[in-house]
């Protein structure tokens, strides 16, 4: 995963790589990675692995608003929230009828940050009830931190890019003028 972050800034797949890893090496059943539009207070689906489609369609289309569920609750706390059953009526979220037609009982997300401010969320699933390993957690919070550089990296460079074409702009501008 550190190699896929490094090599390239295609954002996609380095996150779609780190959803993949996140499931193989978890034995958990999916996982996405959302990034977070601060201006709309919204998580947007940036990658995804084993994710059924009548869910994976929803959250595409209608972005998580901020306190909503697992994934809009980390943007409130900044820690990991986990729902050992997402039966219980406890658990709130626009998503839960989607979750539980699906197959989802137990939800783990954890916080994308940088420099305490929320980058995003990736969160995992499984099709069995209760709470994850202390383990699992821990393995989530290092591939949130590799996502987290990975969406960093990638705002960067599209940052550079703009201001290179600005500065292309202007210097064609000059050039004119002279």
């Amino acid at each position: 995963v550190g190699q896929a972050i490094s090599s390239t800034l295609d954002l996609e797949a380095v996150l779609k790589k780190i959803a993949t890893h996140a499931v193989r090496l978890t034995g958990l059943d999916n996982a996405s990675i959302y990034e977070y539009d601060e201006a709309n207070e919204a998580f947007r689906l940036q990658a995804a692995d084993n994710v059924d489609d009548e869910l994976l369609q929803t959250v595409r289309r209608y972005p998580i608003r901020k306190g909503d569920g697992t994934v809009g609750g980390v943007a409130i706390t900044r820690e990991p929230a986990q729902v050992p059953d997402i039966l219980d009526d406890t658990y709130r979220s626009t998503r839960k009828d989607l979750l539980i037609r699906a197959g989802y009982r137990a939800v783990l997300t954890v916080p994308l940050l940088s420099e305490d401010r929320i980058m995003g969320a990736l969160s995992v699933s499984r099709k069995t009830a209760g709470l994850f390993p202390e383990e699992i957690v821990e393995h989530m919070k290092t591939f949130a931190t590799q996502s987290a550089m990975a969406i960093q990296n990638a705002r960067l460079y599209r940052e550079i890019e703009i201001k290179s074409r600005e500065l292309e702009t202007a210097s064609r501008h000059k050039s004119e003028f002279l």
